[in-house]
């Protein structure tokens, strides 16, 4: 029996607002039944820096030296820590139960971080799935911290990662990132003192890489032939190249206004409204 295709959507780069708007608009159409499982890959109009949707930027974030390095913020829709958004390569998957997606954000991880391992591979990368315990003392930074579905080559973290669940549906994000921007990242980060960031900066680059170390020649647009096909692969439903409805595109630009052009909306809930 031929198996329903899902689709891959690439949407090109826009500003930051717009990406998250455009991932959960994505999320609530599948949840209505009105699209298949989605994997999209994007990129930034501008360096950015996203924050899980319960992080606080006071206490975390420098934020007027952020803005004149240019460097917008956006909550994201999903969990997690910050996320600095220059020279890497960012996707989103929408999924669900229905789909074989097992309950729980750990079992979804796990899951899903099978169909990272086979893009990581395309890339000539062999990667595993971290066994670590999660860090109860967390970084500002995501990559920093450890979660218990963390991808890692040679002992160092490769891919970030972020979920939420809304009803039988999940959308994940995740950041790969492709050259090493650390010290500018770090430098935005809140911390008591230049000797505090310094050690948390050289803590960071002791357990992760960008995907260059391994890969140098890989391009963004190799990544994404690779996320496309290694989720394919792995899902075992062709990843069909479409565009974005009308309606999605329609609802992503009026959640843009009422959520993410605001950095303080983490207390509502995703709804269908």
């Amino acid at each position: 029996m031929q198996k329903t295709p899902y689709r891959f959507v690439s949407t090109g780069i826009q500003d930051a607002a717009l990406n998250m708007a455009i991932d959960e608009a994505i999320l609530l159409h599948h949840l209505r039944g009105d699209v298949p499982p989605t994997l999209r890959v994007f990129r930034w109009n501008q360096p950015s820096i996203s924050l899980g949707r319960f992080q606080s930027i006071e206490r975390e974030i420098e934020q007027p030296y952020c803005e004149e390095q240019g460097v917008i913020l956006v909550r994201r829709p999903t969990g997690g820590r910050a996320v600095y958004h220059r020279d890497e390569f960012t996707y989103s998957i929408v999924i669900g139960k229905r789909d074989g997606v097992p309950s729980g954000v750990v079992a979804a991880y796990a899951y899903l971080s099978r169909g990272l391992l086979a893009a990581l591979r395309l890339l000539g990368v062999q990667a595993e799935i971290s066994d670590e315990r999660v860090n109860k003392h967390p970084s500002a930074a995501c990559f920093a911290s450890s979660t218990q579905a963390d991808l890692t080559s040679g002992g160092f973290k490769l891919v970030g990662s972020a979920q939420v669940w809304k009803e039988e549906a999940l959308l994940q994000q995740g950041s790969l990132p492709l050259d090493d921007r650390s010290a500018e990242f770090f430098s935005m980060l809140r911390y008591p003192d230049a000797q505090a960031r310094e050690k948390a900066l050289q803590s960071y680059r002791e357990k992760t890489t960008p995907l260059h170390t391994f890969a140098p020649q890989a391009s963004w647009d190799d990544v994404a032939q690779a996320f496309r096909q290694g989720f394919s692969t792995f899902l075992q439903h062709e990843m069909l190249e479409e565009e974005l409805s009308a309606s999605e595109w329609e609802l992503a630009r009026q959640l843009v206004e009422e959520k993410y052009s605001k950095l303080n909306w983490r207390k509502e809930r995703i709804s269908l409204s």
